[in-house]
């Protein structure tokens, strides 16, 4: 089985893609074209055929190391052909359940030294991100937002928005901040493959690897030698390979190098680094949530609570920070954990203990009666919480519908993907 990059095809500020799939494999991807469109400032001009191929490429290989298909491609960077053997090395500890019978086929491997010496961080406009920005922000680095990641591109009023708020915030320091679109995560079929391999395929490949290899182009454009992306945990408090320092410190291409920034610090520490920076308004227009998409964080889901309760830990009203809380929202929270309907996989579990564990002796603050509410929460036995299934379902579709989530392009997206995860459980596909 061979996965083809077939055509790649350049207008002014944006690539299209178009794969040629055999047939055994096309419910992995759910539309056979792909595109990037960048912002207007980037002039792909600048990149060669084997440095457009990457973001792709980037998303194929994964896919093609789990099912044993071979990848076939043009032209392709010689830098990114190697860091993708040592990370396919890496992968082979970390998910002995995948094939890797395939071979990446190029016809014409290019030597690319660019000589950037500029800095670029992904930047979602979250605490990991921001605690990144803070950290590297005397390297003037562009800040790169990627629609299409985490929430769909078709969510223009989320994005504007996020975009918008961001520049609002580091605009006084001189930063300038780029975007690009795409939608070739959100034609990958993750959820079959979460399903056929027993791995969060989103967070495990597709989001960082996604992340990186769109951002090849513009880093030529922007003459960019390094870019930082973010941790999302913190080294060594659980076992887990999913967004892994070994991961991301090994992919490059031409002369660009990739760091994985912040594993150092806890998501608490992260909020207390951001508080000490000397102005809170880096925490003004924070954007942690996915579930409410008009703007503000929703503070109902899980993400949101667990970061109320971070910044509140910090001594911080979260109402400063992009939320919305009042005197009913730690009763809320701790209604939720007493019903049953919080989630608690392994990560979520390290957020929820991180707070735990970073909780001052003595709580001087007092916001909205937080303070009853962690000396609750500081006792509280997380090893022994069972979520409830039917409540925690529940509870997500009424979430879903106040925060209108339930839109007609992301009703047909899923659709099709649980359309091919029947017909795998039936051997039909």
């Amino acid at each position: 089985m061979e996965i083809c990059v077939d055509k790649i095809e350049v207008s002014d500020n944006e690539l299209r893609y178009r794969l040629r799939v055999p047939r055994a494999l096309r419910k992995y991807f759910l539309s056979g074209t792909s595109y990037v469109k960048y912002d207007s400032a980037i002039d792909l001009r600048k990149s060669d055929q084997s440095i457009l191929a990457l973001p792709i490429v980037s998303i194929v290989a994964p896919i093609a190391w789990a099912v044993g298909a071979d990848v076939r491609v043009g032209e392709l960077d010689s830098t990114y052909r190697e860091s993708l053997a040592k990370i396919r090395d890496i992968f082979r500890g970390m998910y002995p359940q995948f094939s890797y019978s395939g071979s990446i086929h190029i016809e014409k491997v290019v030597v690319n030294t660019f000589g950037g010496s500029r800095a670029g961080l992904l930047f979602s406009g979250g605490v990991d991100s921001m605690t990144s920005y803070l950290r590297h922000k005397d390297e003037k680095p562009d800040l790169i937002v990627v629609r299409g990641i985490q929430a769909a591109p078709f969510e223009a009023e989320f994005w504007d928005g996020l975009i918008a708020d961001i520049r609002s915030v580091v605009e006084r320091d001189g930063i300038t901040v780029l975007h690009l679109e795409t939608d070739i995560l959100q034609n990958v079929n993750f959820e079959l493959l979460s399903r056929q391999f027993g791995v969060s395929w989103y967070g495990s490949f597709a989001e960082n690897f996604c992340m990186l290899g769109v951002c090849a182009p513009l880093a030529t454009a922007r003459d960019i030698g390094s870019i930082y992306i973010a941790a999302t945990y913190s080294t060594g408090d659980f076992e887990r390979p999913l967004a892994h320092p070994q991961v991301d410190n090994n992919l490059a291409w031409a002369d660009v190098r990739v760091a994985h920034d912040g594993s150092d610090l806890s998501r608490q520490q992260k909020v207390g680094y951001i508080r000490r920076s000397g102005s809170l308004d880096y925490l003004s227009k924070i954007s942690v949530c996915r579930e409410n998409l008009s703007g503000q964080n929703c503070g109902k889901c899980d993400k949101c609570m667990w970061t109320i309760m971070n910044i509140v830990v910090e001594g911080i009203d979260p109402n400063d920070c992009n939320f919305n809380i009042d005197r009913n929202t730690f009763k809320r929270i701790k209604d939720s954990f007493l019903k049953g309907m919080i989630g608690m996989s392994s990560s979520r579990f390290y957020y929820w203990r991180d707070i735990q564990r970073n909780m001052p002796e003595k709580i001087d603050n007092d916001i909205f009666g937080s303070r009853e509410f962690l000396e609750w929460f500081r006792e509280f036995d997380l090893s022994q919480y069972k979520t409830n299934r039917m409540r925690r379902f529940l509870w997500h579709a009424l979430l879903l519908y106040r925060n209108r989530r339930i839109k007609v392009p992301a009703v047909k997206r899923k659709v099709k993907c649980y359309y091919y995860i029947v017909l795998s459980r039936l051997g039909l596909a």
